[in-house]
């Protein structure tokens, strides 16, 4: 045993040794290793005092026998947790309580076959939201590992079948589920599952219970690398408490970047410091997503950005494209600033739904949040959802109801896919997951909250419009662009970059009592990787519950609008399906978003 290094954090296997490097606070006078095999102790090391610099310990020690598996830190005769432990055994059993716990030594490392990361900015990002237990638990899921890491490797076909690019995991480090004691709500002591898993805990290994297998490491490293495989970047949320020392999140975000080669993280706390996670050499490719930063104290006015990292949760599109959804007067403006809202130096994350809150189906079909089975007496979760039951509030036969929320979904996702910035689709949306009107899910491990993937055959029209939207939009950069949109005609190319029509072309009308809008995209603005220009496209926004009128503005002579989305049908519209003269005034049905496509006139013999 000798003194080693203080980096990295946690156990490393080294040839034949292996260092600890560990903290112990408060201080202690006498500090040891216990080496284990199974719940035996094999060996008992005294640490000295030379070994210690401020509160951390690093320790190289060699020869250990060869049947150890795991170890402990004593300080003055006490197990103290290692908050740098890279697997912990002891908390596989999901829901159950826990006993003692043990920490896992090493392997040896881990062949990554040659993996690579798919490297998406965000404008070529779409990002889907997944809690590793729920995604794939429900008897429904038709995979072999229900409910982990290899359930979400099992489901990779039907991921890149959706067409998303990113999966966005929530908490899957090593976390205590199991809580005893009052709610926020309620006074009695009750058991609860902390389902959605923000809150402290070992930052640094995986979650054993979210493994199929007994080795979460190796399991999770399998997943990654498989989605990277199928291009598929994988983002983890990390929940960091008030009291967390905000100078240790840039380790463990280092750690995990290289160890599981994950591709960002959108991360949740008061106390985070995204100045200096932004300027951070070895993060500049890495996603960092966070819930609030100020562009202008980190980059300053000349706006140095030596990466396109950070990214911005906008929580004011979710609340203000959910009013313009429902058809809220005097909200126009809103939903116009949410659709081209894109700055230069971040990432921009749009949601219409998440964990926290509605699903997207529960949006249409619920004004009052429904959280009795929390056992908190209804008194948990936003009171605000803007909402809107189309007639009748939860589940309804009514044929009509039911068309007219298919609607409303389709016009969700039409807003949410067709705006600037990164769009994130929360697992199940897509073909009409729902949580019984329940908005705050947190501590709900049951059908509550698990994908119910028998869905998909009632909503696989829905699913179909969602997946012809990410391809469509992944194919036409005009609705993902790198830069802010001007709103001038700064290239010369005849029209601005991007403009706003109503009932009289290039004469909007915003002072209305529901959000109705043309809004069409110049293509000559944006090029593809080989110099190709995008075609024009004009979208119709009419959330209105009445049929508006909307002048096509004109363009060049030898091009004609061609009809290319109606969320007013339960089908997708094929490309150029009905050709519309430039100029002409067209109807878009209440509650419905129509898209044209500027492309050439067709010959006589053609049509």
């Amino acid at each position: 045993m000798r003194k080693g290094n203080f980096y990295p954090k946690g156990v490393t296997a080294t040839g034949k040794s292996f260092q600890f490097v560990f903290q112990i606070n408060p201080p202690a006078r006498d500090v040891r290793i216990a080496i284990c095999a199974g719940e035996k102790e094999l060996m008992n090391i005294t640490v000295p005092d030379d070994c210690r610099h401020g509160r951390m310990y690093s320790v190289l020690v060699e020869d250990i026998p060869r049947e150890a598996d795991s170890y402990l830190y004593y300080a003055d005769g006490i197990v103290v947790p290692d908050l740098y432990a890279r697997s912990v055994w002891g908390m596989r059993d999901y829901g159950q309580e826990k006993g003692a716990v043990r920490y896992r030594l090493p392997e040896r490392g881990y062949d990554w076959a040659g993996d690579r990361a798919p490297g998406r900015p965000y404008s070529e990002s779409v990002i889907y939201g997944v809690h590793v237990r729920g995604f794939t638990k429900h008897t429904s899921s038709g995979v072999k590992k229900k409910g982990t890491f290899a359930g979400i490797q099992e489901k990779i076909p039907y991921l890149k079948e959706l067409g998303i690019t990113a999966v966005e995991l929530m908490p899957a480090w090593e976390f205590d589920e199991f809580e005893r004691g009052p709610g926020q709500y309620q006074k009695d002591e009750r058991e609860k599952i902390n389902y959605w898993g923000f809150k402290q805990g070992y930052y640094y290994a995986p979650k054993s219970a979210y493994a199929y297998g007994s080795d979460a490491v190796r399991e999770m490293k399998d997943m990654v690398r498989a989605l990277h495989k199928a291009g598929i970047e994988v983002l983890m949320q990390f929940y960091f408490p008030d009291d967390f020392p905000a100078g240790e999140v840039p380790d463990i975000l280092h750690f995990w970047a290289e160890e599981y080669h994950m591709d960002g993280f959108h991360l949740i706390g008061k106390r985070l410091p995204p100045s200096l996670l932004s300027f951070d050499p070895f993060l500049l490719d890495t996603k960092l997503i966070f819930e609030y930063f100020s562009e202008e104290e980190i980059y300053g006015e000349v706006g140095n950005v030596p990466g396109k990292n950070l990214g911005f949760w906008q929580e004011g599109f979710t609340r203000d494209m959910r009013r313009a959804l429902k058809g809220d007067g005097g909200c126009a403006r809103a939903m116009l600033h949410c659709l081209r809202n894109n700055v230069g130096n971040a990432g921009i994350i749009n949601s219409m739904a998440g964990y926290n809150g509605f699903t997207l189906m529960d949006l249409v079909s619920y004004e009052r949040k429904h959280n009795e089975e929390n056992g908190e007496d209804n008194r948990d979760g936003a009171e605000q959802n803007y909402s809107w039951n189309c007639g009748a509030e939860g589940r309804s036969r009514k044929r009509t109801v039911q068309a007219l929320r298919q609607k409303q979904i389709r016009n969700a996702l039409s807003l949410l896919f067709l705006s600037q910035g990164t769009p994130y689709l929360q697992s199940g949306d897509e073909f009409g997951q729902t949580q019984e009107g329940n908005n705050n899910p947190y501590c709900q491990d049951s059908d509550v909250t698990w994908i119910d993937w028998r869905l998909l055959r009632s909503g696989r029209k829905l699913y179909a419009f969602t997946k012809h939207l990410i391809a469509f939009r992944l194919a036409h950069g005009v609705f993902r662009q790198e830069k802010p949109l001007k709103g001038m005609d700064y290239l010369s190319h005849g029209c601005p970059d991007i403009s706003v029509h109503g009932r009289e072309a290039w004469r909007p009308s915003l002072d209305g009592d529901s959000p109705c809008a043309g809004v069409m995209y110049c293509g000559k603005y944006v090029k593809d990787k080989n110099g190709r220009e995008d075609s024009s496209f004009y979208i119709a926004y009419n959330m209105h519950w009445e049929p508006h009128e909307f002048a096509l503005p004109k363009i060049s002579r030898d091009m004609q609008w061609h009809l290319c989305l109606d969320t007013a049908l339960s089908e997708t519209v094929e490309e150029a399906e009905e050709e519309i003269r430039a100029g002409s005034v067209i109807v878009a049905d209440g509650r419905s978003v129509r898209g044209y496509r500027a492309e050439k006139k067709r010959k006589k013999e053609e049509k």
